[in-house]
């Protein structure tokens, strides 16, 4: 068991904390307000899209063999998903959506990138309240992704996961943020 199910079993986060484990550091942030409505637009356009709520969730783990795991802001995986417990394997992500909680964040803008990308992790979506802007990246290979596609808050952002499914996500409503 990692430590970070083993937090999770035993209820060990503070409510309103979002922890994760990066080079063998804990790291635990309290989410904003802005993390917050964010990731609720993005769940709303999502089950607008038909994905069914079982496949949509945020601050669930997904493990990553080998490597840390990662409990992402909002996660999409395909039909067949199997969870384990409290906890879904990467293999089974379609789609990943992540929120800085401070500007430049290297984790979200540096690890995650490598990460995802890396284990085929098809889009990732960074919407940054700080730059207003939402960063989408497609084209997954062995150390990041592709392609980068940048689009300003207020403009439409949409992919199409392997299953079909089209997700399109208006971010006008979006929430800034000051750094």
């Amino acid at each position: 068991m990692t430590v970070m199910s083993d937090l999770i079993e035993r209820g060990g986060i503070p409510e309103g904390y979002k922890v994760e484990i990066f080079d063998g550091r804990v790291i635990m942030t309290p989410q904003s307000p802005e993390q917050d409505w964010t990731v609720s637009d993005v769940k709303d356009a999502v089950k607008a899209a038909g994905i069914a709520r079982e496949r949509v969730f945020g601050n669930v783990l997904v493990t990553f063999p080998g490597e840390n795991d990662a409990a992402p802001d909002l996660t999409i995986v395909g039909f067949d998903a199997e969870r384990r417990k409290n906890s879904y394997s990467c293999i089974d992500v379609l789609a990943v959506v992540e929120v800085p909680s401070e500007p430049e964040d290297e984790k979200d803008y540096v690890r995650n990138v490598q990460k995802y990308g890396r284990f085929g992790i098809d889009f990732y979506m960074i919407a940054d309240p700080f730059k207003k802007t939402v960063t989408l990246l497609s084209e997954p290979y062995a150390s990041g992704y592709g392609r980068a596609v940048e689009t300003p808050y207020g403009e439409p952002v949409s992919f199409t996961l392997a299953t079909g499914e089209r997700v399109k996500i208006d971010t006008s409503t979006f929430p800034t943020r000051e750094a």
